[in-house]
């Protein structure tokens, strides 16, 4: 970087090629996954191999003399459930060991929050040893972009950055007013593990502000970029990335598997105005954390078309959705009764994607911005609406009534 560059532009070079290569390694076990395989097979460091031998079974045949040979060693187990029943994968692991080494190695004084712990990987050494092969064995193929990003050294220092992002790195009091790095190796881990939409997000916070987002979408063909799709996937490529600094717009570019491609920039307010009717919904009706009957409910109020034309299992890949998508695409996400406060990781970053690409606003269901101060949950936001500016008022009057008339029932 220059004493010319833009702010944050070191941040954003490394938070690139940390999802860049946490997006290699997870797909990596995808092709573990689609090839039945018993275990990830060696990254090949040759320019003259495509990255395609990795992602499908299409690309290269089990049996061919050019598929990776599986690994003579352990049983192969690539997921568990955690105690909150939600499915976490060695990807999951391996990916945040990845991203962690990259940012603490640039930023060794910013604090990590990160969705995965290490407690039950430390536990389980078959475990530990699978994830450690991933790691060890995951590069950029181009060896300048690979030298600006930390690695551990051995099976303890990965558990030892894991660790970093999680315990008490995300409570409020630690966190403060500290510049804060939040993570999600892996968003959407169910659709993952299907062959679906999932992502991998990185953002950079301060003061409760997002100041940067880095949004890998491993999955997404760019060619299907303005309509996203969970079932249609990139089979032989590294899907896209998303990217946004707070008030220098917001960029996507292919990823590879070596240096960063060129970026394009982002802008939805090119848009042609619409009308209410003309709402293009993104949900996901399998949540099981949100009512999509409102989603449903809103609507019929307005006429737009129901069931949602866009419907994804993550939450950062409904924000790329909406961010690629037109001026119409609006998101509302309500709570189901007895729900805890989401996540911090499942939102950080993507909002300011979205809202960097163009004339977009993101509130929760009372209109106040989203609160990030709060540490790893979001305990001061209650529900969610995504729009373009020109239409989220009229939408956040609509529930509004929604609530009213849902508390006249409830009396």
């Amino acid at each position: 970087m220059t004493a010319h560059s833009p702010p944050f532009a070191h941040e954003l070079l490394i938070a690139q090629l940390a999802v860049q290569r946490a997006a290699l390694v997870t797909k990596r076990v995808l092709a573990t996954l689609n090839r039945n395989l018993p275990g990830p097979a060696p990254l090949q460091r040759s320019n003259t191999v495509p990255i395609s031998r990795f992602l499908h079974p299409e690309s290269s045949s089990p049996t061919s003399p050019t598929a990776p040979p599986p690994h003579p060693g352990l049983e192969r187990r690539l997921s568990f459930a955690k105690s909150d029943t939600s499915p976490v994968t060695v990807a999951d692991f391996a990916a945040q060991a990845l991203l962690i080494a990259a940012v603490h190695h640039a930023f060794p004084s910013d604090l990590i929050v990160g969705e995965e712990d290490a407690d039950a990987l430390r536990s389980d050494p078959d475990l530990v040893a699978q994830v450690w092969e991933l790691v060890s064995t995951t590069r950029l193929e181009d060896a300048e972009s690979e030298a600006r990003l930390g690695r551990p050294g051995s099976p303890e220092e990965m558990l030892q950055l894991i660790a970093l992002g999680g315990g008490d790195a995300g409570d409020k009091e630690a966190m403060g007013g500290r510049r804060f790095w939040c993570m999600d190796p892996i968003d959407g881990t169910s659709a993952f593990l299907k062959g679906g939409q999932y992502a991998i997000s990185l953002a950079l916070l301060e003061g409760g502000r997002e100041l940067l987002g880095v949004l890998g979408c491993p999955n997404l063909m760019p060619a299907m970029r303005r309509k996203v799709q969970e079932r249609v996937v990139d089979e032989h490529g590294m899907g896209l990335m998303l990217a946004a600094v707070k008030g220098q717009g917001a960029t996507w570019r292919p990823m590879g598997s070596g240096a960063l491609r060129e970026a394009t920039r982002v802008d939805r307010g090119m848009g042609k105005p619409f009308d209410l009717r003309d709402i293009h919904f993104v949900d996901s009706s399998r949540s099981p954390a949100t009512l999509t009957e409102k989603v449903r409910d809103l609507a019929a109020i307005t006429g737009a078309v129901y069931p949602a034309q866009t419907e994804l299992y993550s939450s950062h890949m409904r924000y790329a959705a909406m961010a690629l998508g037109g001026r119409e695409f609006v998101q509302l996400r309500w709570p189901k009764p007895g729900k805890g406060p989401w996540s911090i990781w499942d939102h950080a970053g993507s909002q300011l994607i979205y809202t960097e690409s163009g004339a977009g606003k993101v509130t929760d269901l009372a209109g106040k911005p989203i609160d990030f101060t709060t540490g790893k949950k979001l305990s001061k936001s209650w529900g969610l609406i995504t729009a373009d500016e020109s239409i989220h008022g009229k939408v956040l009057a609509l529930v509004d009534g929604m609530l009213a008339a849902d508390a006249k029932v409830n009396a």
